[in-house]
């Protein structure tokens, strides 16, 4: 087949950034500002530590409730609860002209913006900034990220005030320097691990990954970190040559770096248990080496979250701030303390009875309450192409090997049940609520490799090309029908 032979000449790797790269771009302005869930809450942290705003400010529930605030119609709370009043929440400071009224949805009236066309986005590029004239925004929940999982867009922030740059030039900037490092990160995943390049790619091209990677979502980071993370960490097991000082101080950022994205992820780390020993020098070195990351991964998230959250006195954010009063944070611990087993009970419901949400999810749907979906037929065979792509990957995986990424999966996944068990969910309760499919997507590579048995199919660069070609045209066409 010429196609396959002139991919695999030029490098299939290239074509497939180019056209991560061309996608995103088309999306990150086509789709409307603060379209995605939470984008409203990134976007005033970004702001913040562009700003060298690390700590995020706090201000009392009830106070921002009276206050003269006009992003208050983002966050409505008609039910909330009097003995929550009190509570600190994190806040952020922000232009008015990045909340302009046409993009701010209104929790009450509409959950998207309708009719929206090139006008609107020209007219956000026209906008100037005046960064004098600002609001308080609330950020209850992205308050305390951590800033590095804004990196690429808190610096364009900077950047673009530097060269006072509009409103809308700075918006749509810090989604394609998102977009920029998740493509960096693609390069890097598909060259640590060429087997898998094509399974790595049809990953990211799935509309959840490349519309939170065109973003301002912490997300962007998250996906591309943990993407490129996992494929060098597999690569890693496939050498026995000695650790260089530099590799292994390169660990230890990763680690790091895995804790700032989010740190339910640091499972990712165990993959490090691979690796033949003698590449770090003896087996005492090695299994040194190897609790030295995790307690750097745990030390990070330990530290960060005692000066953030426990130091600020900030209150852990659930849905009892919207009236759902059978929530209860403190109750929950206990209950769970002494009933683990409801709670596996309660995570196994969740995955029986809502998997195809998840996995929709996981394939792609967004708007501010996930209003925009795609084909049902194409979440069905674009999971067909992932798994098809996943069991001929190519890489070799021993039956320990495949034990481990699932393993370091499963962890993963019952961490963030427990989270939204203790954060969403009534105490007690037989489903874990508030549980999104995107949660899945930076340990789609783990499991993926995992199901690897056959040999590469026949023309995989080819197939994986036309098929990340669809999924853009698709995720193009079902945002241009939900929003204009």
């Amino acid at each position: 087949m010429k196609l396959e032979r002139r991919l695999e000449s030029f490098g299939a790797e290239k074509i497939f950034v180019a056209l991560f790269l061309f996608f995103g771009a088309i999306i990150c302005f086509m789709r409307p500002p603060y379209q995605l869930m939470d984008e409203i809450n990134h976007l005033p942290r970004v702001w913040q530590i562009s700003q060298g705003i690390f700590f995020s400010p706090t201000m009392e529930l009830g106070e921002f409730i009276n206050g003269d605030h006009r992003s208050k119609k983002i966050f409505t709370f008609p039910n909330l609860p009097a003995d929550v009043q009190s509570n600190r929440v994190n806040v952020a400071e922000m232009p008015t002209s990045l909340l302009p009224d046409d993009f701010i949805t209104d929790a009450n009236r509409k959950h998207y913006v309708h009719a929206f066309d090139a006008a609107d986005v020209k007219n956000f590029l026209a906008t100037p900034l005046n960064p004098e004239d600002c609001d308080v925004v609330l950020i209850p929940n992205t308050g305390v990220y951590l800033p590095p999982a804004y990196f690429p867009q808190a610096l364009t922030a900077w950047l673009g005030r530097l060269l006072n740059l509009t409103a809308g030039e700075i918006f749509y900037a810090m989604g394609l320097s998102g977009l920029m490092f998740a493509a960096a990160c693609l390069w890097l995943a598909m060259k640590f691990l060429p087997e898998a390049k094509t399974l790595i790619f049809v990953l990211a091209m799935t509309p959840m990954f490349l519309l939170e990677a065109a973003s301002t979502s912490a997300d962007c980071v998250t996906f591309g970190v943990c993407l490129a993370a996992t494929a060098w960490l597999l690569s890693l097991r496939l050498s026995a040559e000695k650790f260089s000082r530099a590799e292994i101080f390169a660990l230890i950022i990763l680690s790091a770096m895995i804790a700032c994205c989010k740190s339910v992820y640091g499972t990712i780390l165990l993959l490090y248990f691979l690796i033949p020993p003698e590449r770090v020098g003896s087996l005492k070195k090695f299994l040194l080496t190897g609790a030295a990351l995790v307690a750097v991964n745990l030390l990070v998230s330990i530290v960060w979250t005692e000066l953030a959250v426990n130091a600020a006195g900030v209150e852990l954010y659930t849905n009892r701030y919207l009236g759902y009063m059978t929530t209860d944070a403190a109750a929950q611990k206990v209950f769970v303390a002494e009933h683990p087993e409801k709670f596996f009970a309660a995570m196994a419901n969740s995955l029986e009875y809502m998997w195809s949400w998840y996995l929709s999810n996981f394939i792609g749907s967004w708007g501010f309450l996930w209003n925009v979906s795609l084909p049902p037929m194409f979440y069905l065979l674009y999971t067909m192409t992932l798994l098809a792509f996943a069991v001929t990957c190519g890489v070799r995986v021993r039956p320990v090997e495949r034990l481990v990424l699932l393993t370091a999966a499963l962890v993963s996944t019952t961490a963030f049940f427990l989270v939204h068990y203790l954060k969403w969910s009534a105490v007690g309760g037989d489903v874990v609520n508030g549980v999104q499919g995107r949660y899945f997507v930076p340990l789609g590579l783990m499991i993926f490799v995992a199901l690897s048995t056959f040999k590469p199919m026949p023309h995989k660069n080819s197939i994986a090309l036309v098929a990340g070609t669809v999924s853009g045209c698709v995720m193009l066409a079902a945002n241009f029908y939900a929003f204009y």
